[in-house]
């Protein structure tokens, strides 16, 4: 927080990206432009119910591809049917369209990591050996150009975690490099 606070009062003027801005407030607002359709309990229902059914204590390349091609499904088809008649019910629809998100997240990390862990909880059962050394690594997964991107780091990514904080840190700790 405190690198935010420096941050926001050393910027003169930051510029925003208005198409941006009036893309998220139509994303937002959709469901309150509609007068029926589907409401937040149904999508909630049908992201556990994917969930619970494709991702869950056993896993498969082929269930969780499945499970992935549902949570498209209803990202194509019943998230532009949702509705909200009030703020609280729009409120559950947004928690909802996050929710997707992170489903889709833990779906496409789940299908990166070709390993099972203990550690982790996460069984394969197309890959049933357990903690392999080769897979003692964190999977990263991000959007690039509206496509995810898989990679990985190793366990200890950040080194020495006392040296690695202190040359971050240095205006908080008052360690300055070479001293």
């Amino acid at each position: 927080g405190r690198k935010a606070v420096d941050y926001a009062k050393n910027i003169d003027n930051s510029s925003v990206s208005r198409e941006q801005i009036d893309r998220e407030k139509k994303r937002i607002y959709a469901p309150v432009k509609r007068t029926g359709g589907i409401e937040w309990k149904e999508l909630n229902a049908g992201i556990a119910r994917v969930m619970q059914y494709f991702c869950s204590e056993y896993k498969t390349e082929l269930l969780l591809k499945t499970g992935l091609d549902a949570l498209n499904e209803i990202e194509e088809v019943f998230v532009p049917r949702l509705y909200a008649l009030d703020p609280h019910k729009l409120m559950r629809s947004i928690e909802d369209l996050s929710m997707l998100a992170h489903a889709q997240m833990v779906m496409h990390a789940s299908l990166a990591r070709k390993a099972s862990s203990r550690a982790l909880n996460f069984y394969r059962i197309d890959y049933p050996e357990i903690d392999p050394p080769d897979w003692n690594r964190y999977i990263t997964i991000r959007l690039e150009n509206d496509r995810v991107k898989e990679g990985s780091l190793p366990v200890n990514f950040w080194g020495d975690m006392k040296a690695s904080y202190e040359a971050r840190n240095r205006d908080y700790t008052g360690v300055y490099q070479g001293k």
